[in-house]
């Protein structure tokens, strides 16, 4: 192992000097060369060498040409030494002595800085697999390499370079990094502020200094700029048009431990608005400029406050199909009387329209269940509104984990967009055979598609199988049943199961149906559905469930029925999945169509989501939920059957599902199971962000959720008291094989007499 350091470096080069200097007088006496002739070359060819030689054949050849000719072969930095002479009559001889090629670059020690970037930054410096060798690039990649891990804060880092002799003149580099520790922030020292105290100007900072236990942030340089820049920002928006930051400086301790820093500010006076003035061709009047700007005479001057004005104008005179208007805000200072004079000088330019529309990345959905749900169409003028409106129709549809708008400008008035979208998956899949004591063997096949085969419909399809139980349940719903965006939605179902041999539940019911839906939009944001469903229902009691026989005795077993619904549905979220501001009212009412059953009833449903963001990564949900039913006709209760049922995913995590309700007397009414009830209150609160330390999340997200909820018998016996209520952390994840979410809670206010249910997850389910 040879250490390369300048000292080789100078060696080499001084011998290179002196070879030339002994070589030049052998050559003094010029003649014409006839021939030229390279040995000791073996990588780089006679015809690169050539190509740097200043003589030619033909050519007189004095000492001022010997000398060029060294000294541009030597420039190369292919050799390690170069010689000239004369052999026979009008030979000339260039002898050189090639330098090593790198045969491997290795890297050892380093953790900060991953290796693959390390790499990168060397072959942009040359050092590379294949690469001539040359001592002078050693010193650029010590350098270079320490300037990176200063950069994040590491002064103490060091770096060697080790070289290995091969064969066929190569070497093997090896490159150690010793990182250190990184330097922790010492005193941060602001001079030249008056109006604003130390502790106000460091608590805007994200560095802190080293505090008396020790502890502190680790310096950063491009953090430190960043907390400058928010200095900046700070003074800026608060009326002192002419702060600056004079200068700043970095120390470093002697052990390289700690870094201190002095920033040096200069505050000047604070300025008012004495005129705001909007110039050139508006377009828009001056009293929409007044609504929709917040810059108003008399204020102080902000500098956010400017640019929001700029962006705003520009975004509106966007929507009227000037997408690349210009806005510029030109001040005057009057130090004088502290004041300053905005002016905005708008030019609209031309008027844009689309050309095209592309797609990429749908590889799956077909392009026209994308374009669908565009509202900016093409030959159409530009208007932002639409764009973001299409993106956001997008985002609800859950069919991509992306998309994107983007505008390729193609001439002064056209522009084509860009939609680029990255699909994810739009469904769950489930099959299997299965055993227990109670089922026996089993078998089941699922499917849930809300983007059948890229169409955009949505098919559900469930069959299940065994000694105990058998059901199907199929079903269609095309969005774009018309052009007008009218849906319709088709299935059948069929359940039917063995309650004996279940030997689980107290009551089951086989039925048998179909079901057809349309849906009507209002608004952009506003749909009504309709639902007419035909059910043929059997209920089938345990032997000492009580109830079931009453009402049976009184109604009897077999209920055939035509039931009907709708509902209204307000949606203004910005996705399917993972909604981060927005809102969805859903309000549902089904009954059963008078005389067409012996037990009519009506169901009444309310939900209200509404999704607030709190920062770039947070958002806060709140969500509240109430459902009622009765009876009416010649049964004035709501069939305990049809009973509502509050606990676990979806209504209260933490208890177990379904299980959060009065009980039955198993003395008088043969169970213990919980009645249900015919009034459900349901809150949710929860705060929702991406999955900290993944980088790429966008199919994750993490909640810290509060729920509450229960089921009475009756809205007249809802007290908040009774509710149950829970905390916990919940996880949701678009797995390949469907939804996927889970729960750990712990419950605040259980009773006696509930059943709990710490960890939860379904699989499978919209979330």
């Amino acid at each position: 192992m040879v250490k390369m350091n300048q000292r080789n470096f100078k060696k080499t080069a001084l011998i290179t000097a002196l070879s030339a200097a002994l070589v030049i007088p052998s050559i003094a006496n010029a003649f014409v060369v006839e021939k030229i002739t390279v040995e000791g070359s073996n990588r780089i060819g006679f015809e690169t060498i050539n190509s740097y030689l200043p003589i030619t054949k033909g050519q007189f050849l004095d000492a001022d040409l010997t000398k060029q000719t060294i000294e541009r072969l030597y420039k190369t930095g292919f050799f390690d030494n170069v010689a000239i002479y004369q052999r026979g009559q009008g030979e000339l001889v260039i002898e050189v002595a090639e330098r090593p090629s790198i045969s491997e670059v290795k890297i050892q020690g380093n953790k900060l800085i991953e290796t693959e970037v390390l790499e990168d930054a060397l072959k942009s410096l040359g050092i590379k697999q294949g690469r001539i060798y040359n001592q002078l690039d050693l010193d650029r990649i010590i350098i270079d390499l320490k300037r990176r891990y200063q950069n994040q804060g590491y002064y103490a880092a060091s770096v060697s370079i080790e070289s290995t002799e091969l064969a066929r003149n190569r070497v093997d580099l090896l490159i150690k990094i010793v990182e250190g520790e990184p330097a922790s922030m010492g005193r941060i020292a602001l001079v030249g502020n008056e109006v604003f105290t130390d502790r106000r100007l460091k608590g805007l900072m994200d560095l802190s200094e080293t505090g008396v236990f020790g502890l502190g942030d680790s310096y950063s340089k491009p953090k430190l700029e960043a907390d400058m820049e928010k200095i900046r920002s700070f003074y800026l928006d608060r009326g002192y048009a002419q702060f600056k930051i004079a200068s700043s400086q970095v120390s470093l301790s002697t052990d390289k431990t700690k870094v201190f820093t002095t920033i040096n500010l200069q505050e000047g006076d604070r300025f008012t608005l004495s005129k705001v003035i909007f110039t050139g061709e508006t377009i828009l009047s001056q009293e929409e400029i007044d609504r929709i700007t917040d810059v108003q005479v008399g204020d102080v001057f902000s500098r956010s406050k400017i640019i929001d004005a700029v962006n705003i104008i520009r975004e509106r005179l966007s929507e009227e199909g000037y997408a690349f208007a210009e806005v510029t805000p030109d001040t005057i200072i009057n130090p004088t009387e502290k004041t300053m004079d905005v002016t905005f000088k708008i030019e609209p330019k031309d008027r844009v329209y689309i050309r095209y529309i592309d797609f990429e990345g749908n590889t799956r959905t077909r392009d026209h269940v994308v374009r669908r749900e565009l509202r900016q169409l093409e030959s159409a003028p530009y208007s932002l509104k639409a764009v973001r409106q299409s993106q956001t129709r997008l985002e609800r549809l859950g069919f991509f984990k992306s998309s994107k708008i983007e505008t390729k400008r193609v001439s002064d008035d056209q522009v084509d967009l860009i939609v680029k979208i990255e699909e994810q998956p739009t469904g769950s899949f489930t099959a299997g055979v299965g055993f227990s004591q109670v089922d026996g063997i089993s078998f089941n096949v699922g499917l849930s598609e809300r983007n059948f085969i890229g169409s955009g419909n949505k098919l559900d399809l469930q069959i299940n199988t065994s000694a105990a139980r058998k059901t199907a349940d199929i079903g269609i719903t095309n969005p774009y049943f018309t052009e007008d965006n009218v849906s319709l939605g088709m299935g059948l179902y069929f359940r039917e199961i063995d309650a004996e041999e279940l030997e689980i539940a107290d009551f089951t019911t086989n039925n048998f149906g179909v079901r057809a839906s349309l849906g009507y939009p209002l608004s952009e944001n506003n749909t009504i559905r309709y639902g007419l469903k035909a059910d043929s229902q059997e209920l089938v009691c345990a032997a000492d469930f009580n109830a079931c026989f009453d009402h049976i005795d009184q109604y009897g077993d077999k209920t055939n029925s035509l039931q009907a619904s709708i509902s209204w549905i307000h949606n203004t979220t910005n996705s399917f999945y993972f909604p981060s501001k927005g809102q969805k009212t859903t309000f549902t009412i089904e009954t059963v169509v008078p005389g067409t059953s012996n037990s009519p009833f009506y169901k009444v449903f309310a939900e209200e989501n509404l999704y607030l963001p709190m920062t770039k990564n947070l958002s806060l949900h709140l969500k509240g939920g109430l459902a009622y039913g009765n009876g009416y006709g010649d049964i004035d209760v709501l069939p305990f059957y049809e009973n509502f049922y509050a606990g676990g995913i979806g209504t209260v995590r933490g208890y177990e599902p379904n299980s959060l309700s009065a009980k039955y007397d198993l003395n008088t009414d043969g169970s213990d199971r919980p009645i249900g009830g015919n009034t459900r209150v349901l809150a949710t609160a929860e705060i929702i962000s991406p999955v900290p330390f993944i980088e790429d999340s966008s199919n994750q997200r993490i909640s810290w959720f509060f729920d509450a909820g229960y089921a009475f018998d009756g809205i007249d016996q809802v007290k908040f008291n009774d509710l149950r209520a829970a905390v916990g952390v919940g996880y949701s994840w678009i797995t390949p094989v469907g939804p996927l979410t889970f729960s750990f809670a712990r419950p605040l206010n259980a009773q006696e007499n509930d059943d709990t249910q710490a960890f939860q997850f379904t699989l499978g389910t919209a979330f």
